[in-house]
């Protein structure tokens, strides 16, 4: 055998023909290591719990496309709207969806599975009925030993990464729904492509359509901010401007009915006043109205509008795992390894053994 091996590893180069003969030899060896790696494929195709991926796809409406009908009506009313605007771009989606806040609101969303046996929180959910890997159990063992010994660290550790006071609980499947959520942007187009993967396609698709509205929210309460807050403050000041025209108008009213009759100077003079005073309360009240409408206005062109190219439907067809790729990776694994110890690593077993 070590005359053989020599050979195989001659000054000039490697004899390739030897090397094969050398693997038809063990040739027994190695198919029996390939069989085994079939039986390790199968236990782990048929250990990893299936996922399902839930996508939709949409596009968000450029800004002059949604103002363009809009500032026209606004120009016919003498109101001027300014169409540049501090908005979020397309490729701050991903940053968005990933953000503290915007995973936070979806820890309470109620969700059901396909079969209807679990209908509850995506907390109780994530947490309680996600299956896992036999091996992830004998794995994730020395660790819960670790942190029974160990005082918990993890909240000063990951202290910008979340809220104040939130339960490790809660983290868990913030952090959890980080790795499962994918938004995907296409800077030239704008296009959005959004993906969830989870064990149940009802739950996946029900998680990735509230992360698609709750998105389309959040940016359209960002672009419209500003014109709410105007519209808020304007509102206010327009109904103190027309009490003030209404209590001008009961003034100028009654005081001509009290003097009807009466041809005084100081009489007709009070009584423009009166009217005056009216008329400049009306022109004011009319100004803070056409800006009140104007500003509403504002507020439906700033809003976004979102093309939905692909809606959310129920994934009924695993993503995930791909039981014909476990087998070939494993089977071809098991062969590699067979054949290095076959070429390589016996002989240098051999030679260890004996110089013990």
């Amino acid at each position: 055998m070590q005359e053989n091996t020599n050979n195989i590893y001659e000054d000039e180069g490697i004899d390739v023909a030897a090397l094969f003969a050398r693997l038809w030899k063990r040739r027994s060896l190695i198919i029996k290591c390939c069989v085994a790696g079939v039986v390790l494929g199968l236990i782990a195709g048929f250990s990893i719990p299936k996922t399902y991926k839930a996508k939709a796809v949409f596009t968000p409406e450029t800004q002059q496309r949604i103002g363009a009908g809009v500032s026209s009506i606004a120009s016919m009313m003498g109101v001027s709207l300014d169409n540049s605007m501090d908005a979020i771009d397309v490729e701050m989606y991903p940053d968005v969806v990933g953000s503290t806040p915007f995973l936070f609101n979806l820890l309470d969303l109620q969700v059901q599975t396909k079969d209807g046996k679990v209908d509850t929180t995506l907390t109780e959910y994530i947490l309680n009925h996600q299956k896992k890997a036999w091996w992830s159990h004998i794995m994730a063992a020395p660790f819960k030993l670790i942190g029974l010994i160990m005082p918990d660290n993890e909240e000063v550790e990951e202290a910008e990464l979340v809220m104040t006071n939130l339960p490790k609980p809660e983290r868990r499947v913030m952090k959890y729904l980080r790795k499962a959520i994918h938004v995907l942007v296409d800077k030239k187009t704008g296009m959005t492509s959004m993906s969830i993967e989870m064990q149940d396609p009802y739950v996946a698709a029900t998680v990735l359509e509230a992360v698609v509205e709750n998105l389309k929210t959040y940016v359209s309460d960002y672009r419209t901010s500003k014109a709410r807050q105007d519209v808020e403050n304007l509102s206010v000041i327009c109904e103190e401007r027309r009490q003030d025209y209404y209590a001008a108008q009961q003034a100028y009213a009654k005081y001509t009915d009290a003097n009807k009759n009466v041809v005084l100077n100081s009489t007709k003079a009070e009584a423009q006043r009166l009217q005056q005073e009216m008329n400049l309360a009306y022109q004011v009240y009319s100004q803070v109205a056409t800006q009140l409408e104007g500003a509403r206005i504002k507020v439906q062109q700033d809003k976004p509008v979102f093309a939905v190219l692909e809606p959310v439907t129920v994934p009924y067809k695993k993503s995930a795992p791909s039981k014909a790729k476990i087998l070939i990776v494993f089977t071809l694994l098991s062969g590699c390894l067979a054949a290095a110890w076959v070429l390589f690593l016996e002989d240098f077993w051999k030679k260890f053994k004996s110089n013990i």
